[in-house]
């Protein structure tokens, strides 16, 4: 939240009630989730709404001043018969997607983050520590319970111990390194690295997955851009089958030319121009974490396996075509000089190459300690490690499937959902 694009979005029901199956408990639901964002969570600035929660902890407020092309883009959705309505959130998670002005965690032309929402206010209670310049490098595990961990302070090691339980917010690439680096993972793997097994759980690290960011599309515009709030202040989410139970392609708006290195140097796009960035966020490829050695400050490797699977290179390929129709669209004429980038229809075979010279991510990496009911998962519905007793994950690691959107909110709403479960000891 303090390096994002500032942009709150929250997931549709299908993604929710999807996870609520996947866990086995309806708390991880749609409508559980509703009552969390409106009555606790979200401190929203529009119009009141039963979908909107006002007085919480999360400032939200609709794009404010967008440059004109924002408005111009939506027009041309509408143009298109594509549903626009007055906010990006709200009944739009349980339609079947739909474009609007970004909502935004901006107050006052500053960022609003979540250390501001939620650490600030409580910093000076004699309850809480917050220790910098501190690195955890493993678990500390004994007969079956994890009971603290080892840290890095200043170049020493520490350690920690707790007298309830730890809780892991790492994220989905740290939070399984943690883990792997204490014995908890497949354990032929952490042979290779000379780690004694502590649990044999080899889900851990995989199931990596990402929403893909094409930089490609992208048009001239007849005078400079004029980039307001985080340059990014339309967007839209649709469906490129319509049998699909949740959107896949979410276009975003973008008021500079954003375009991978690969298409940067094969098209060579304007400074003065601006681009529709056709986003996967339904991603069926997959990848893993796993340990470049046992040194906790070694990075560990990444093995994303972006569009790998062919249906993700398909659904970008719509993606693209409605860049395309949109940004070509008559509402956008006084904006586009001419479309710079791909700057024609391409053919199939062109058009898949397009799509992989322009991926990029949006950095809303999860998966890699899923939730389920299955005994494979990770973390069951009480977010606590299969296997072992005292460790709890309350990270995107834990999604068993992406939300269809931007992962702030729906990591904001993990927060909530586990700081429940640890206070009520469940």
């Amino acid at each position: 939240s303090s390096i994002n694009a500032t942009i709150w979005v929250r997931p549709p029901r299908a993604d929710l009630d999807g996870w609520a199956e996947i866990a086995g408990d309806k708390a991880w639901g749609y409508d559980a989730a509703l009552k969390l964002f409106t009555g606790r969570i979200e401190n929203w600035q529009g119009p009141a709404s039963p979908y909107r929660g006002k007085g919480g902890k999360v400032w939200s407020q609709v794009a404010a001043d967008p440059p004109p092309i924002a408005p111009a883009m939506l027009a041309a959705a509408r143009n298109l018969g594509l549903p626009v309505s007055d906010d990006l959130n709200g009944a739009r998670e349980e339609a079947v997607g739909g474009f609007a002005l970004m909502n935004q965690i901006i107050k006052d032309g500053r960022r609003m983050n979540m250390a501001q929402a939620y650490l600030y206010p409580v910093i000076d209670r004699p309850n809480l520590t917050v220790l910098t310049r501190t690195r955890v490098t493993r678990l500390v595990v004994e007969n079956g319970r994890v009971v603290g961990i080892k840290a890095l302070r200043d170049g020493a090691e520490i350690t920690l111990r707790a007298a309830r339980e730890v809780v892991l917010s790492l994220g989905a690439i740290r939070t399984p390194q943690i883990l792997m680096l204490s014995g908890i993972g497949d354990r032929a793997h952490l042979a290779q690295h000379g780690i004694a097994s502590v649990l044999h759980a080899p889900e851990v690290g995989r199931n990596f997955h990402d929403h893909i960011l094409h930089g490609g599309c992208i048009w001239e515009s007849p005078e400079p851009v004029k980039m307001k709030n985080s340059a990014a202040n339309a967007s839209g989410f649709w469906k490129s089958d319509p049998a699909f139970d949740r959107p896949d392609m979410n276009i975003v708006q973008i008021e500079l030319p954003y375009a991978s290195d690969a298409i940067g140097k094969e098209y060579g796009p304007p400074a003065s121009a601006w681009a529709l960035c056709a986003g996967l966020v339904d991603p069926k490829s997959r990848g893993e974490v796993r340990l470049a050695s046992a040194d906790p400050t070694a990075k560990p490797v990444v093995t994303a396996n972006f569009l790998s699977d062919p249906r993700d290179v398909k659904s970008q390929m719509a993606a693209i075509d409605l860049c395309r129709q949109i940004g070509n669209d008559p509402a956008m004429k006084p904006y586009a000089k001419r479309e710079a980038v791909p700057g024609k229809a391409l053919d199939p075979d062109a058009k898949a190459q397009f799509v992989r010279n322009g991926a990029t991510t949006f950095f809303h990496q999860v998966g890699t300690a899923r939730m389920g009911k299955d005994d494979g998962a990770v973390v069951g519905a009480d977010l606590k490690v299969k296997g072992l007793a005292g460790l709890r994950i309350v990270d995107g690691s834990i999604m068993p499937r992406i939300v269809t959107c931007a992962t702030m909110a729906t990591c904001v709403l993990i927060g909530e959902r586990g700081a429940d479960l640890v206070l009520a000891g469940k």
